[in-house]
């Protein structure tokens, strides 16, 4: 054997050998010590009692996060769809056995890029159960409430909130958007009814304006666009609320847009304002928290809408973030006397004066006292001009700079009678009985 052969004789045996004996004796000590460590556990166990044994989620529990887990991702996906511009992204976890729910998701993502969301977001809020929607889908079925929190850059000042129901089915190891109007009945007024659900729409803009209109109404889209602007100058005119806000306007061919319902035939409300919530009633407070104004126009008077109209209702979006306790009374009576300080820089004093005498002849006489909060709109008298008249009044003993000051108190702390006639006595000396007095005994220098 050579000195440079390698040794693979006796000597490499020996340390296989070496390396056995000594990991048996390492396995013997091992099971000797495990014996020994049960003897003196069950000793132990005679004397103090076993520890609680670890829970674990049970399959229900785990089954329903693993659900929460699934649909946060798929609202995820929608809002990301809709920041993106992608439909197909949008479209994919839509049940494609539903063909009437994909063509009315297809129309509902064209109108969320249309109208050009800053920001966009879904979140669950709670489950509901309905019977009757178990049975149409099975067992896998899952109804839940969802918050839409949005903001509309150059209109909302703030993130807002609406709220929706979806409905869900598990289908193949996959959740899938199997309907979105089950639980409508359930939700807050005008929820499932904003201007993108109802149809194709189109916008037109301008600075400090948006309005929607159907696809295809692009001339009067823009004659709105036009009076808006007018409104809102006037509003800055005649309104001194420093506000530097946008306006909404709403113009369908529908009845129901989100909270406004006009009958077919009612030609009497011309417009509505509905307030827009970054918190909704009952989500963190009682009341939610306002956060501005939309304008929705009936649609029987789209053909009518003018200046004058809108500033009316440009003034309510203007102090709709306020707060929202001032009394009816105050709110309409500030948004008639913007309106008809515009008739009068275009008429003359003449056409005012005589409207002001048309409501102490016929208007007062048929009320009280000022009218109230409930049912305002439903009264018979023309409590519009019996409001107006008051704030007139109102302007002409204390300043139109005070009556502004006195709304905003209002509005922020006229939570109940009590305070409204504080701060209404701190502000102008009077109180609503006493305002009242002074109008059934008004008379107006000409």
């Amino acid at each position: 054997m050579s000195a440079t052969t390698p040794n693979t004789g006796p000597r490499r045996w020996l340390g296989l050998l070496l390396a056995v004996a000594l990991v048996s004796g390492g396995v013997v000590y091992t099971v000797e010590q495990r014996e020994q460590d049960a003897r003196e556990r069950v000793t132990a166990s005679r004397t103090t009692p076993p520890p609680p044994k670890a829970t674990r989620p049970s399959r229900v529990a785990a089954a329903v996060a693993a659900r929460r887990v699934a649909v946060d991702t798929i609202l995820l996906r929608r809002a990301k769809a809709v920041q993106l511009g992608n439909e197909q992204l949008f479209l994919a976890d839509v049940d494609p056995a539903n063909k009437k729910l994909v063509a009315a998701q297809k129309v509902l993502f064209a109108n969320l890029v249309e109208i050009g969301f800053g920001e966009i977001g879904y979140s669950q809020a709670e489950e509901r159960f309905n019977p009757a929607v178990l049975k149409a889908h099975g067992s896998t079925t899952y109804l839940v409430r969802v918050l839409m929190r949005y903001q509309i850059p150059k209109v909302d000042f703030t993130p807002v909130t609406t709220e929706l129901g979806y409905t869900f089915v598990a289908r193949g190891g996959h959740w899938l958007l199997t309907a979105d109007n089950e639980l409508d009945s359930d939700l807050g007024p005008g929820a499932h009814r904003e201007a993108w659900d109802l149809g194709r729409i189109e916008v037109q803009r301008a600075p400090r304006v948006m309005v929607i209109v159907e696809k295809g109404d692009t001339k009067r889209g823009r004659s709105i666009v036009r009076e808006a602007n007018e409104g809102l100058a006037e509003v800055t005119r005649y309104w001194p609320l420093k506000w530097a806000g946008a306006v909404l306007v709403i113009a369908l061919d529908e009845t129901e847009v989100r909270d406004a319902r006009f009958a077919d035939e009612d030609i009497e409300s011309a417009a509505s304002t509905g307030s827009t919530f970054s918190s909704l009633p009952g989500q963190d407070t009682a009341d939610g928290t306002v956060a501005g104004g939309y304008v929705v126009i009936n649609p029987n008077e789209r053909d009518r809408v003018d200046e004058i109209l809108l500033s009316h209702e440009l003034t309510h979006v203007a102090t709709a973030a306020l707060g929202g306790y001032e009394p009816l009374w105050l709110a309409e009576g500030a948004a008639e006397y913007v309106s008809w300080s515009g008739i009068e820089a275009i008429s003359g004093p003449g056409e005012v004066g005589k409207w002001e005498q048309e409501v102490i002849d016929d208007a007062l006489p048929q009320l009280t006292a000022l009218p109230t909060d409930a049912g305002f709109y439903e009264n018979s008298a023309d409590v519009y001009g019996v409001s107006w008249l008051a704030v007139r009044y109102l302007v002409q003993r204390v300043g139109l700079a005070a009556v502004e000051q006195l709304y905003t108190d209002e509005a922020m702390n006229g939570t109940d009678q009590a305070a409204r006639d504080r701060i209404l006595l701190s502000r102008t000396g009077l109180t609503e009985a006493t305002l009242w007095t002074s109008l059934a005994t008004y008379r107006p220098q000409r």
